[in-house]
């Protein structure tokens, strides 16, 4: 088989978008929060980043109607800017998945340290095995990964409900310092604010990539907005209320900082560290989540020339078995040179998250060319604020992504005597890139 089949019913996508979305960020970012900043400025960050989020949702979630297809980000980025821009973002979204996927393995092992008092050398041999387990699950199929997503989102919600049920005396602490931090009464360091906010733009990281995804979603004119703001809504909701309880938590006294920060409401709730063991299986869900859409890119770019042939293959069993064999190997590279160099996990996603700003360049270009009418310029106006926000403070890191778009550029000119034209499905196929233009 060369195509991948239409398997993802609106219920099993709601799943796989949660799962990919809520479970390192709802986990690791409150605690990373007030590591980054004062209760006033973590509070403030939560908000920002929620408001900035809206345009570039309504974004993505319009072009990925508009264009359902495995090429995903890589498609809207040929609509943006040419042939081009399909092999820059699939370098872009490639080097943030290199760092993305053994983040969130090195989340769940900081939980595990938490729980066993392990050393620094058993946290990352953890890691390792959560993406050993996330690359077996993913070669188990999709049936495999919705069992999986399914248990998780009941755990996940049996976890985030226990969390705020036993934590409420909190809530109403976090919304005094919410209002403080409002009508600026807290101390608030605007360079400290935007780091927060940088840093919690991984909260809304994954419903883009999403779109690797949308060439398999079932009736995608009827599913695709819905996944997008039913779980945008869902995912902001949970997100925030998590946020005021743990503001409030920190200033009580209670000590909240670090990737597993969160692990210290356990001590407020029944069960312990049964709770923490919850929050490990959400963790390992999620991996499994990014590793899914992260090999569909590298599936989608092996098909269309942009990365090597192999990983444009499927195995007998319609599964992208190159594709997840060198994720594995490389996730499993990224957590030793974590190990040896003392790497901090809060590093590795703010590379992940300036990665994404860049990406979103792309996203508001192909919307403001394809779309008509009053909105197209509303919506971009407000896109464009947000995206001059998150990344008004990023310095020399930005070479990183700069970097990965040249090269793109580069591997695109060297293969255009080979192929005149567009690299992407043509129309009509089941993984057509834009039924609207008919490219």
């Amino acid at each position: 088989m060369t195509e991948l089949e239409k398997t993802i019913s609106f219920r099993r996508g709601m799943g796989l978008a949660i799962c990919m979305l809520i479970g390192t960020g709802i986990l690791a970012l409150p605690g990373l929060a007030l590591d980054a900043g004062t209760v006033h400025e973590a509070i403030l960050g939560w908000f920002i980043i929620a408001a900035v989020a809206v345009p570039l949702i309504a974004i993505c979630s319009r072009l990925g109607l508009r264009f359902p297809s495995t090429a995903g980000l890589a498609g809207y980025a040929e609509e943006a800017v040419g042939p081009w821009g399909g092999y820059a973002v699939s370098y872009l979204v490639g080097g943030s998945f290199f760092f993305g996927l053994p983040a969130v393995a090195l989340i769940g092992s900081e939980y595990m340290r938490q729980l066993f008092q392990l050393s620094e050398a058993g946290a990352a041999l953890f890691a390792v095995l959560l993406v050993t387990l996330m690359f077996l699950s993913n070669l188990a199929g999709m049936r495999v990964i919705s069992m999986i997503n399914y248990a998780a989102l009941a755990v996940l919600f049996l976890l985030i409900g226990l969390l705020i049920a036993f934590n409420l005396d909190f809530l109403g602490s976090g919304l005094g310092i919410a209002s403080e931090a409002i009508n600026g009464k807290g101390h608030v360091d605007l360079s400290n604010t935007w780091k927060v906010a940088a840093l919690l733009f991984w909260a809304f990281l994954g419903w883009e990539n999403l779109s690797f995804s949308l060439g398999e979603i079932k009736d995608p004119e009827r599913n695709v907005p819905r996944l997008y703001w039913l779980s945008f809504v869902l995912v902001t909701s949970i997100y925030l209320v998590l946020a005021l309880i743990s503001t409030g938590a920190s200033a009580s006294g209670t000590p909240l900082q670090g990737a597993a920060g969160l692990s210290g409401l356990v001590l407020f709730t029944p069960g312990g560290n049964l709770l923490i063991w919850l929050m490990i299986i959400v963790i390992a869900a999620n991996a499994c989540s990014w590793n899914f859409t992260a090999s569909r890119l590298l599936y989608a770019g092996g098909r269309t020339g942009i990365f090597p042939q192999a990983f444009g293959k499927l195995s007998t069993g319609n599964i992208p078995v190159s594709s997840l064999v060198g994720l594995y190997i490389l996730s499993i590279c990224l957590i030793a040179g974590s190990y040896l160099f003392k790497i901090p996990v809060s590093a590795m996603m703010l590379l992940v998250n300036q990665n994404f700003v860049f990406l979103y360049a792309f996203i508001i270009i192909a919307y403001w060319k394809t779309e008509a009418g009053w909105q197209k310029w509303v919506i971009t106006a407000l896109s464009v604020v947000s995206l001059s926000f998150l990344i008004s403070g990023f310095t020399w890191k930005i070479v990183y992504p700069i970097f990965l778009i040249g090269f793109g550029y580069l591997r695109f000119v060297r293969s255009t005597d080979k192929i005149p034209e567009s690299r992407f499905p043509a129309s009509g196929s089941s993984e057509s890139r834009s039924p609207v233009s008919g490219k």
